[in-house]
């Protein structure tokens, strides 16, 4: 029994010691001492006062935490996001985001926080600060999973991604669009099918981006397949005459380009859609219907193909240098010929119409026709017209030193030629 009694006091001595280093007024008030005299107790007593100020430096006071009044947290939370807004138009972007960092830190969880991340995204997208952009709209997706907007966000991420380069991540959150318009209210049917549709275009475009052609032109023959607007298909449909030309399928792409300029012949597409005929005549070897298509293209000059006259002129250049250059090097100088004197007839700015003319002059060489080289060459130094007001550009200065250069050699050439005759004759 001793030795069961004298074990219970330690026990209790060893808890009131550790509740006395915890709690120290709670050992000095209530707690009795193990084994305490009444010496102990008396001068217990006369140092009591002494010690009454350190004990109360071992109080701790706990108070209950205040209660945030949510509507009163979501009026602050539009306050600081309003206050940003401003600060960020007039230019001050640095405290705007303070105010817009105070919004968020707000300790409550509120509806109003969603608003603050949308328009922070909104703000770092416009002003091309694309990392912030997508850091604060991947939040916005994470803390607001069940966002009525959370398709328009993915598809933002995507065009985000796209733009840094991560054309990977670009896709997934395409399929992120498609897989949030899944569940849908009611109310959304019609802007959840123009999202799905545009993720999916994105995804078809993305890949060719990544010089994934087979798999760009896979995803464009679903989208064929489905019921699309007029414009919507037209975009297709251009898609997929772009990617047959890249994968090589000059046959096929013959019948899908003529197909499109039948379907669609004002489009805006249609300089570029013939430029790729007739290289893809050109391709398949197919030299009358290459050239036939490029004369063809160089005399619209008052076709309504398109409004946008300038990309116009670029294709139709293009599509005859290009085609011409190609005829020249294979020593086809009457196909060459032929092409370039259309080029020289579309448009009468020495920009354009020289660098025709002067190729002109050299096929007439190739001929053997050094009288027809002769005149084209002098169109260009004693223009007919005479000569331009404006200063000429470095590169048609060099045209002309070009042309002079070989009117001396052919005039020289002439005159050789000709002492010879006389000579033979004597």
């Amino acid at each position: 029994m001793k030795i069961l009694d004298t074990l219970n006091l330690r026990l209790i001595c060893g808890l009131l010691i550790g509740l006395a280093l915890a709690f120290p007024s709670f050992a000095a008030e209530d707690a009795p001492a193990a084994d305490t005299t009444v010496e102990d107790a008396e001068s217990a007593e006369g140092e009591g006062e002494g010690e009454d100020e350190e004990k109360e430096d071992y109080i701790l006071v706990i108070e209950p935490a205040k209660k945030i009044d949510r509507e009163e947290a979501g009026v602050q939370i539009l306050k600081y996001l309003e206050l940003g807004r401003s600060l960020w138009e007039g230019g001050d972007t640095v405290m705007a985001e303070k105010y817009f960092a105070a919004a968020l830190g707000v300790p409550i969880d509120a509806d109003e926080k969603e608003q603050v991340l949308y328009e922070m995204g909104t703000l770092y997208k416009e002003a091309a600060l694309y990392p912030k952009a997508a850091a604060v709209y991947e939040r916005l997706v994470q803390e607001f999973g069940q966002s009525r907007q959370l398709a328009s966000i993915y598809m933002e991420l995507g065009h985000i991604y796209r733009k840094m380069g991560g054309l990977k991540v670009a896709i997934n959150n395409y399929y992120m669009v498609i897989n949030s318009t899944l569940n849908i209210s009611v109310d959304q049917v019609e802007k959840a099918r123009r999202l799905s549709l545009e993720a999916k275009l994105e995804i078809a475009e993305t890949h060719a981006e990544l010089l994934e052609y087979e798999e760009s032109y896979r995803h464009y023959e679903l989208l064929a397949k489905l019921d699309l607007k007029p414009v919507e298909r037209m975009r297709v449909d251009y898609r997929m005459c772009n990617l047959l030309y890249e994968l090589g399928r000059y046959q096929t792409a013959v019948s899908k380009l003529k197909l499109f300029l039948d379907n669609y012949a004002l489009s805006a597409h249609s300089p570029e859609i013939r430029y790729l005929l007739a290289r893809s005549y050109e391709k398949l070897n197919r030299k009358p219907d290459a050239l036939r298509e490029v004369v063809q293209i160089l005399q619209r000059q008052s076709s309504p193909d398109t409004a946008l006259e300038g990309a116009s002129d670029y294709w139709k250049q293009r599509t005859g240098n290009e085609l011409a250059n190609e005829f020249y090097q294979k020593a086809d100088y009457r196909s060459a010929l032929t092409i370039y004197q259309s080029l020289a007839k579309y448009n009468a700015s020495p920009e354009w119409r020289w660098p025709a003319i002067h190729q002109i002059g050299l096929c007439f060489e190739r001929l053997g026709l050094p009288e027809k080289a002769i005149l084209a060459y002098q169109e260009i130094v004693d223009p007919e017209d005479g000569p331009t007001e404006e200063p000429l550009t470095p590169g048609l200065e060099t045209l002309r030193e070009m042309a002079k250069w070989r009117l001396e050699h052919l005039n020289w050439e002439d005159d050789l030629i000709a002492r010879l005759n006389v000579l033979g004759a004597q």
